[in-house]
């Protein structure tokens, strides 16, 4: 990496193909809302039984797969968790949408 890719915010990890400093912060604030979501379910879960909880923790879980898989070159999906996932975490919070 020279100085002016540097500057320009671009930053390229061998191996793991080039993105940038804005990509990265995509990422990380795609992550934080699933790491909250799978928090959220966490508690709705230990206040819930029966089929509620099981719904619960098959919803928890997909968002643990997916946190798992999220990638910072997969800009379509994190740019779909920023926009979706706020919205949904309210709900699973019991927040008023």
């Amino acid at each position: 990496m020279n100085a002016s890719e540097w500057k320009s915010g671009l930053l390229a990890p061998t191996g793991m193909g080039e993105w940038s400093l804005d990509d990265i912060d995509g990422f990380e604030a795609a992550r934080g809302l699933l790491d909250a979501l799978i928090s959220a379910y966490s508690a709705r879960i230990a206040a819930a039984e029966g089929e509620a909880a099981m719904q619960l923790r098959v919803e928890q879980q997909t968002c643990v797969t997916e946190r798992r898989t999220l990638s910072v070159r997969d800009t379509e999906t994190v740019e779909r968790i920023r926009r979706e996932y706020p919205a949904r975490l309210r709900t699973v919070r019991g927040e008023v949408v």
